[in-house]
Order: C-alpha cells, then structure tokens, then sequence
C-alpha cells in the first residue's frame, strides 16, 4: 500500500465521480449531486487491490473535501455507509 498512499482525491465534476489514480489502477466512487450534497452511489477498486485500503481513504478523501468545501455527503452504497459507521468524527458532515 506505500506505493499508493500519496495518490490524490480528485472530483471529476463531468463523470460524476471521485478518483483516485495510482500506478496499476484506478479507485473512483460514483455520485449524484442534490444541491449541495453527494450522494455516494459505488465505490469501486480494482480487484488485484482489494483488501488494502484503497476503498477506505479513497472514501476518507470524498468526506475532507465534503467538508472543506462546505457540502454533506449521503453514503448510499455499502461500502460508504459502513466506512461511516465507523468514523464517527466525520458525523458533521453527513447529510442530514
């Protein structure tokens, strides 16, 4: 996983999608905006990566930029909802 722990976030607004790109793959999670919130529709990982905590900082990344930008997030597939039970201190930034 070091080799993938500097890979950034990024929102590509046209493909309604977080990304986050490192050497042999691409994570992205899918999303629909509601005015200012996302709502988290899939989060993907190629498979030869599972297992290593790509799926979760690419989440962690979705939930920073969520909150520096001033929007709240609605994690609609699993993988999210279950990542967010278990980081309560980003509580603030789910939808309501």
């Amino acid at each position: 996983m070091d080799q993938h722990q500097d890979a950034p976030v990024v929102e590509n607004v046209a493909a309604n999608r977080f990304e986050m790109a490192f050497p042999g793959g691409l994570a992205f999670a899918s999303f629909r905006r509601d005015g200012e919130r996302l709502i988290v529709t899939h989060v993907e990982v190629p498979t030869a990566f599972n297992g290593q905590g790509l799926g979760s900082r690419l989440v962690h990344g979705i939930f920073e930029m969520a909150r520096a930008s001033g929007r709240s997030v609605v994690p609609a597939c699993s993988f999210a909802a279950a990542w967010t039970s278990r980081h309560p201190e980003f509580s603030d930034v789910l939808a309501r």
